[in-house]
């Protein structure tokens, strides 16, 4: 099965839904995982955060943050865990993730576990949350083996291998690539963004599945095709990816780059539910 908006995802003038819409791997939940991608609509926070930003560090009111990472904790039955983030620095960093040694807070505010762009764990009853606006989430289980990662993957990142990265650590935890799901969620696609030469050779040379032309015939990459290339090459056995564009869907996504760096993060999610065995 691929991945599925529920409720139905906006498609016209942006709306105020009651509940957000989130792209669900809805057969993970079989298997004790839950994993969705956030989009930018049924929150609380006002322009240039309309409406469902969940970055804490973006200029968004507090309040209108918390209150809309809740939501999307609850509307996953995952409210009231506690949320790992990263201090994202595009890099190839993956950090090991133990609920115990999370620092204090509100379960959705508590501070980064350290500087990285990779997250796994073994633990149930976490969160792991990785923030984008245009670089690539990608969500990662073994649900056999109990183990789950998340990746913020841009285009630094993804030259320096942090995909891979993220793989191996699984690995060393007990999964199995073979038996790994890989989820690649929305990303700026090769339609609309285009890079320089440099930008485009390191990370094409890696991954020529990135490498793309925009609408207007400028060279471009497209990061998610790049760490849906990475996954496969890391020997993850199922890849599925949203194949869709943040820059070019305005009324769904957050995207740094149409919004000239002023807008809100959405976010990749997954945990192991607690009580849901092996």
């Amino acid at each position: 099965m691929s991945l599925v908006w529920r409720p139905t995802p906006p498609t016209g003038a942006r709306s105020a839904p009651v509940w957000p819409p989130l792209l669900v791997a809805e057969d993970l939940l079989e298997h004790g995982v839950v994993a969705a991608f956030t989009g930018r609509v049924g929150g609380a926070s006002g322009p240039p955060h309309a409406t469902l930003n969940l970055g804490l560090r973006v200029g968004d009111d507090l309040r209108r943050t918390l209150s809309n990472r809740r939501r999307v904790a609850t509307v996953l039955g995952l409210a009231g865990l506690p949320w790992a983030v990263a201090r994202q620095i595009h890099s190839a960093v993956v950090l090991r993730v133990e609920q115990a040694r999370l620092g204090q807070g509100p379960p959705e505010a508590r501070p980064p576990v350290g500087d990285g762009d990779g997250l796994v764990t073994t633990d149930q009853g976490v969160v792991l949350a990785v923030l984008t606006a245009d670089c690539a989430p990608v969500l990662l289980a073994d649900p056999a083996a109990g183990v789950v990662g998340a990746v913020h993957a841009g285009w630094r990142g993804l030259a320096d291998g942090v995909v891979e990265a993220a793989v191996a650590a699984m690995a060393e935890l007990g999964a199995d690539p073979a038996a790994t799901v890989g989820l690649v969620g929305a990303a700026v696609g090769g339609c609309c963004y285009d890079v320089g030469p440099d930008v485009r050779a390191v990370v094409g040379d890696r991954y020529p599945a990135a490498l793309a032309t925009t609408r207007t015939g400028r060279p471009a990459l497209d990061p998610a095709a790049g760490a849906a290339q990475a996954l496969e090459g890391a020997g993850v056995g199922q890849v599925r990816v949203a194949g869709e564009c943040t820059a070019d869907l305005e009324e769904r996504y957050f995207s740094h780059r149409r919004d000239h760096g002023h807008t809100g993060r959405q976010a990749g999610l997954i945990s192991l539910i607690p009580g849901g065995g092996r």
